[in-house]
Parts: C-alpha cells; sequence; structure tokens
C-alpha cells in the first residue's frame, strides 16, 4: 500500500519521505478499549511503518564508526549531537538530521566524512553484523523507563500514522502495551536486556553507557565522559561550549528545520526533564510497572538506578 491522503505526512530535513507499507507485515496492537497503535513486525520485532529495518544488518561499518543503539526516548538525538561537535571539534549546531541507519539513504551516508555517527533503535542482534568484527565504538543512552513510557505515549498520542490511524487512547491503557511489550522494539525492557546479551557474548566491543538523568544533572560532565571514551584529547573549553550550546531549548529551537515532523509537527523534542512519570503514574499503575520492571530488569546492571527505591530520591 502506498502513501495516501489519509496517511501522516513525514519531512525530514523539510523534504517529504516518501512511506510505501507494500510488503510490510503490518499488525495492529489494540489496547483494552480497542483504540490502536499501527506497527510493522521484523523479525518478531515492532517497528514504525515508515523505516526500513532490513538494511540495517548488512550495513558495512568503518572500523572509525560510532553506533548509537539506544531506545526511543532515552535521548539520542542529544548525546548524538554532543559526540557530532566533539568530533568536528567546534560547539555548532549540526545542520541535519541525524545519521538513522534505518531512514538514511546507503548513498547519503556513504558520503559523511570519518567517523560518522550512526544511530539505529533495532535491538543490538539486529545491528550490522560488521560491528563485532569492526569493534566500533558504541554509545548507548538510557533513561528512567517510566519517563520513557510517558514520552512514548506522546509522541503516538492524538497523532497520525502511516496508516492514518490516531491514537487517542488514555495514558494508563497505552502503559499496559507498553508493560506487555506491545510497543515500538517490544519494549525498553526487551530492548535492553537484548544489548545486555549482546555486550556480554561481545566483551571487545566498547561500549559507554550515557544516562539521559547523569546527562542533565551535569552536562559538562557528560561532554567529557563521551570526549575520554572517544579517545579525543580532552578540551574543557570546548565541553563547557557544547554544554552550553546543547541545552535543551537551544537545540529545540536551531534543530526545527532538521528535525523529523510528522504533519508538520516536530515531536522529536518534548520537555527535557526527569521526573515527569509523577505527573501521570497512580499508585495502582507504579504497582503494574514494577510487577513488571521486578520482572524484566532484575539483574539488569540497570536494575539499581531505576527500581522502585530510587522513586523517592
Amino acid at each position: 500500500m502506498a502513501t495516501t491522503d489519509k496517511q501522516a505526512a513525514y519531512t525530514v530535513n523539510d523534504k517529504v519521505l516518501e512511506v510505501d507499507l507494500t510488503g510490510q507485515d503490518i499488525v495492529w496492537e489494540k489496547d483494552r478499549h480497542g483504540e490502536k497503535l499501527m506497527f510493522q513486525m521484523y523479525e518478531g520485532v515492532r517497528c514504525g511503518c515508515f523505516i526500513d529495518p532490513a538494511r540495517v544488518k548488512n550495513f558495512q561499518l568503518r572500523p572509525e564508526d560510532i553506533y548509537f543503539p539506544g531506545y526511543l526516548r532515552t535521548g539520542g538525538h542529544w548525546i548524538w549531537e554532543m559526540t557530532c561537535m566533539l568530533i568536528n571539534g567546534k560547539a555548532e549546531t549540526i545542520t541535519r538530521f541525524k545519521d538513522y541507519l534505518e531512514l538514511s539513504t546507503v548513498e547519503d551516508l556513504d558520503k559523511q566524512p570519518s567517523p560518522r555517527v550512526l544511530n539505529c533503535h533495532s535491538h543490538l542482534t539486529q545491528a550490522p553484523l560488521d560491528l563485532k568484527k569492526k569493534k566500533c565504538r558504541v554509545i548507548f543512552t538510557m533513561r528512567d523507563p517510566k519517563d520513557v513510557a510517558v514520552s512514548l505515549y506522546k509522541m503516538h498520542h492524538g497523532h497520525r500514522d502511516a496508516g492514518g490511524n490516531v491514537y487517542n487512547g488514555t495514558f494508563e491503557d497505552f502503559l499496559q502495551l507498553f508493560l506487555e511489550q506491545r510497543v515500538n522494539k517490544n519494549g525498553i525492557f526487551e530492548h535492553v536486556r537484548d544489548a545486555e546479551k549482546y555486550f556480554q557474548e561481545n566483551p571487545d566491543v566498547p561500549v559507554h553507557y550515557q544516562l539521559y538523568e547523569d546527562t542533565q544533572k551535569d552536562p559538562v560532565a557528560a561532554v567529557r565522559a563521551i570526549s575520554d571514551f572517544l579517545g579525543l584529547q580532552r578540551d574543557d573549553d570546548l565541553c563547557r561550549a557544547i554544554a552550553e550550546e546543547c541545552h535543551f531549548s537551544k537545540m529545540k529551537e536551531k534543530k526545527e528545520a532538521f528535525a523529523m515532523k510528522v504533519d508538520g509537527a516536530n515531536n522529536l523534542y518534548g520537555k527535557g526533564v526527569s521526573g515527569e512519570w509523577r505527573n501521570w503514574f497512580t499508585d495502582a499503575m507504579l504497582d503494574d510497572y514494577y510487577r513488571v520492571f521486578e520482572d524484566q530488569m532484575k539483574g539488569s546492571r540497570f536494575y539499581e538506578r531505576y527500581n522502585r527505591h530510587n522513586d523517592t530520591q
């Protein structure tokens, strides 16, 4: 099924993105009140219908490439911008959308000079086969899954998808889908555990974990940590300038022309805050959430950071 007037209009860098659903394994995930979300299935994983997840595995990496495989809404755009500025050696806005393996063409990516900073939300077990062979550096972003749930809900709610459907369900109903892992990439819990398994099996792949909350608390320290991970000569003045240039309000304004938009709306940048989940979760919803969290995240490197004990901190 090709693009119709009923489908959402997607633009990237202010250019229309053609969406063709032909051949996609389309699934509709319905919440308990019948509101639905549209995905394509690829190797058992739910994906957005405007991307091509099949192009990822055979993408040819360069040894200098930096790979960003974090889950959606975990600060990937933010850290991508910081990383690119560090590589460029200038605290200047990157005048394009991020280099996104599931969306950008191979031709466009091949034109980018090394080191490329390549983003992909696919599971790491679906990463380019070159990754473990060439041992590219990986920057893995993470965020409190409760805030991720809220951010994902805002991304879907009231917006058309590639099939023209608008999701108008409540957050409580969306949370049920989130906890049942019937959302994009099968949810953050599966995505994270898949990544941890990958890194355990491939210890030679260098990885830096960057937490959203830490970046927000001390952005200069975050830039310094990324600089050190990339093996760059430390320039504290540059790190401070990049942190300032990547302040959320500045990025939201300066990246507007290069963002991916749906029906003209840029929903990539929300409020840029932590702890907003407190305005959305009831006590009963938290009980439901933590039953799943305990089951899915026990043993994860992120368990202690995001368990219930930290809700009061």
